[in-house]
């Protein structure tokens, strides 16, 4: 008898384990928010409603956008008090009526987007408390299982029991991300991939630029810091002379005019390769070695002009050949070729993200075939230049904003962020939530292939791995304030 315990005890167990199926996400709907004593108030409930969908946890929730689909509503209220917030989160459910009350709060606008991913977790928190559901079915034959242990978990599938081996944490993650470091920063450029599988990143603020190396962790390796007066207005990085070792071009104007510079990283630190070069500079291209470095020149009412010309490297001297012929509307900063993408006829079509925001398609002869719906891009990264001239409107000073980087795969998709934010008028742009679009050039029409969700933050610069097919985002997840200097973070995401 003494022998048939064990036995006993375990198939009581498994009687018990193979009847209980474990809380799947519950059907989720989230309303926009409920705003008062906020600016924009219209633009807000939007947000705020996106913002907490983007950091709901998918293993507690399924959102359905229908709210008669739900189970679950989520409905928010967002109430300002001078400088303080309160969000309340009110959790309703469908099936039995029950009420759970969540807010969080903050003393600042800064803190808004913080405070939405503390409630996030807090909601999470409360739909984990959801007690696991059992169901036994008394007549299902009992079969044999290996006795559960980690790194097993029981699925019940079409009334019956399946083992399946809990997958790895390698084999789950989609997505790497380093720890918020300070500072604002407006540029993204990879570097080689190191025998030890290291690899070498680098980033820009207005008046730093620092090399990293992301193994497992992000660690700062090097960093050089440039005089008040100039400031960095983007960051490239190519392989022009073909040695092994890429170049950095970084895009500098130095009160109102351009000084650029050309560094080269050797492991340890950052030497200067040429200095006070009068283009701004774009690369295009995902594969290092192949990759083309275009330029371009400002004239005195700070207006590109000159054409978009390939930059050429000789030792330490650099020089610009050849003209891309482009619509009026496209400059350095705004434009990618079509090239191999779609019908033969269209090889040569490029596209434009035009100053309004809208990508427009056009054909050799500049002709406009194609243009979008709704509004790409967005930038917080300007030059300012004082103007020869006085318009209408009074204003001798004309603001240049960057636009974000259109990149075109080898697989014919292009990538083409969007960054969206609650205060966007004329010079004063504040983005605080992104996505990223990828669309295909049909011969007709650009279709989009697929969108991710939005995200909290603004998205300053991105970089496409080609080798490693991955994508890498620099996002500020911190404006500055008076007594902050913000914060960046580098995430890299895998597409398939």
């Amino acid at each position: 008898m003494k022998d048939l315990k064990p036995i006993l005890v375990s198939l009581m167990l498994l009687l018990i384990i193979s009847g209980i199926a474990y809380a799947e996400p519950i059907k989720t709907h989230v309303a926009q928010f409920n705003v008062a004593g906020g600016t924009n108030n219209q633009e807000l409930k939007k947000s705020l409603q996106e913002i907490l969908t983007s950091r709901l946890s998918p293993e507690q929730t399924a959102l359905v956008e229908n709210p008669e689909q739900a189970e679950l509503q989520i409905i928010g209220s967002y109430a300002q008090f001078g400088k303080m917030f309160s969000l309340d989160v009110l959790i309703k459910s469908r099936g039995n009526g029950s009420l759970i009350k969540v807010f969080e709060q903050g003393e600042s606008q800064e803190d808004v987007i913080p405070a939405m991913g503390r409630l996030a977790k807090k909601i999470d928190a409360e739909l984990a408390k959801r007690p696991a559901s059992v169901v036994l079915d008394r007549q299902a034959p009992v079969k044999t299982a290996p006795e559960p242990s980690s790194g097993i978990s029981l699925q019940l599938v079409k009334e019956q029991y399946v083992v399946r081996s809990e997958p790895s944490r390698e084999q789950t993650a989609y997505a790497w991300s380093s720890a918020p470091f300070e500072g604002v920063f407006n540029g993204i450029a990879t570097g080689r991939t190191l025998p030890s599988g290291e690899r070498e990143l680098f980033v820009s603020g207005e008046q730093t630029i620092r090399a990293y190396l992301k193994g497992k962790e992000l660690n700062l390796v090097a960093e050089v810091a440039l005089p008040p007066s100039l400031k960095i207005l983007a960051l490239d990085s190519a392989d022009l002379d073909k040695d092994g070792r890429p170049e950095l071009y970084v895009t500098i104007i130095e009160r109102e005019t351009p000084a650029s510079r050309v560094y080269q990283f050797n492991g340890t630190t950052f030497g200067m390769i040429a200095e006070k070069l009068p283009w701004f500079f774009r690369s295009i291209g995902n594969d290092m070695r192949s990759r083309t470095v275009y330029a371009q020149e400002i004239d005195n009412d700070g207006s590109y002009y000159g054409g978009v010309k390939e930059l050429a490297k000789s030792g330490a001297h650099f020089m610009v050949k050849g003209a891309e012929t482009l619509p009026a509307s496209a400059n350095l900063f705004n434009f990618s070729r079509l090239i191999g993408v779609g019908p033969k006829s269209s090889k040569d079509h490029v596209v434009v993200l035009v100053e309004d925001g809208y990508l427009t398609i056009y054909p050799p002869d500049g002709t406009e075939v194609w243009k979008s719906g709704e509004k790409y891009g967005g930038s917080e990264s300007f030059f300012k230049k004082e103007k020869t001239y006085r318009r209408s409107s009074g204003d001798l000073v004309r603001w240049t904003f960057l636009e974000q980087r259109i990149t075109l795969l080898k697989d014919g998709t292009l990538l083409v962020p969007r960054n969206e934010g609650t205060f966007t008028i004329g010079n004063n742009r504040s983005f605080d939530k992104y996505s990223l679009f990828a669309f295909e050039w049909t011969g007709a029409v650009l279709k989009e292939k697929w969108h991710t969700r939005i995200s909290p933050g603004y998205l300053a610069d991105y970089s496409f791995d080609q080798s490693a097919g991955e994508i890498l985002l620099l996002e500020v997840v911190k404006k500055p304030g008076m007594f902050a200097k913000g914060k960046s973070v580098i995430s890299i995401h895998k597409i398939d």
